[in-house]
């Protein structure tokens, strides 16, 4: 019976043991618990997260110069992986003085300016909120991503990723910045909205004749700088041209020039036209259609306009760039000022005319 009640009181103590036991371990078992890993977004504002280590200054990478003024902050360059994985950053208010183009614009252009000629650039859109892009170069690449915060300051960011050749590092390293990528791409989904096709392909020829330029493009039309000059580049102009105009250059005779020029001048009766209606010469390659330009003073405006005839004939293609002239310059059209704004439009508008004809025939 003595040992009955031993043996009892032991398997009552180890009862109430393991029940203590397991009512203590409960913390300590959650504090042992792994982390959940932290989301994605935080590797866009974390650096030491996306590169696993803690990382240092670096000396600044050359695609983008350093702009001073025009109320930009430049962040120092930090490095992680020997150097293999960068990033930089840059901050501006929404308040920044007003330029020909947007600051956002103008980072965007020379963001992409150290890309060879063929690669294709993308033009910043007036209403874009956050864009992102990734860019090839060779076998490194870099990730931007432009973003308006809600109190109005816009940050502009560059990684750039050059890949370890030992295979084992090189995989664990794209594990990574993949994680960033997708990251990225969620901060700033695509905002393209759907374009007339005359429009769209206005603007993509207005961004090959840019090449590297900044430039903008906003609901009415297109913006960019030339020579220290403001230019303003239309849409489609809408409706259908009065003038009767053929696809065929050899169609086109001086006279026929001459009474569509007096036709456009009954149409716009204020004009002081600076280049009557002609007939472009064009190189001869690439070889196309007929295209026609004016140039003319209309208030306080320069203006020149393109007329790119359809081979179908149905239809005829109007865009118009202009400038504003400073006060007291439209009285006096034979002024210097006016005849070198007068050559830059014209030469923008000639490049346009020769990309369009490289696209489209």
């Amino acid at each position: 019976m003595t040992k009955l009640n031993q043996v009892s009181r032991r398997v009552l103590a180890a009862g109430v043991a393991l029940v203590l036991g397991t009512a203590c371990a409960g913390p300590a078992q959650a504090a042992r618990t792994p982390r959940k890993p932290p989301p994605a977004a935080d590797v866009v504002a974390d650096f030491k997260l996306l590169a696993q280590q803690r990382p240092w200054t670096c000396p600044a990478p050359a695609p983008i110069p350093e702009l001073k003024g025009q109320g930009w902050t430049v962040e120092n360059a930090s490095c992680a992986w020997q150097n293999r994985l960068g990033t930089r950053r840059w901050t501006w208010s929404a308040d920044t003085a007003p330029d020909c183009v947007s600051t956002q614009a103008r980072w965007w252009a020379q963001a992409q300016a150290g890309l060879p000629s063929p690669a294709t650039r993308s033009v910043w859109q007036a209403g874009w909120t956050a864009q992102s892009t990734l860019l090839n170069e060779g076998d490194a690449q870099r990730l931007l991503l432009v973003k308006r915060g809600r109190d109005g300051q816009w940050v502009a960011t560059e990684w750039r990723w050059n890949p370890n050749p030992r295979p084992a590092t090189r995989r664990w390293q794209e594990g990574r910045w993949q994680l960033l990528v997708e990251a990225v791409r969620k901060a700033a989904p695509p905002q393209a909205g759907a374009l007339a096709p005359d429009t769209a392909r206005v603007q993509a020829v207005f961004a090959a004749v840019l090449g590297g330029r900044a430039g903008e493009i906003g609901p009415d039309g297109m913006a960019m700088a030339s020579n220290g000059i403001c230019l303003a580049l239309s849409n489609p102009l809408p409706g259908q041209s009065k003038l009767p105009l053929s696809y065929n250059a050899t169609d086109s005779r001086l006279e026929q020039r001459a009474a569509t020029h007096l036709q456009l001048s009954r149409q716009l009766p204020q004009a002081d036209w600076l280049t009557p209606f002609k007939l472009l010469a064009l190189p001869a390659v690439p070889a196309g259609g007929a295209k026609f330009l004016a140039t003319w003073i209309e208030g306080d405006r320069l203006n020149s306009q393109l007329w790119i005839p359809e081979k179908t004939g149905k239809h005829t293609l109007r865009v118009r760039m202009s400038t504003r002239l400073a006060p007291g310059q439209a009285a006096h059209p034979d002024s210097a000022p006016v005849a070198r704004a007068k050559q830059v439009l014209e030469h923008e508008l000639e490049a346009f005319a020769s990309q369009w004809a490289a696209r489209h025939e």
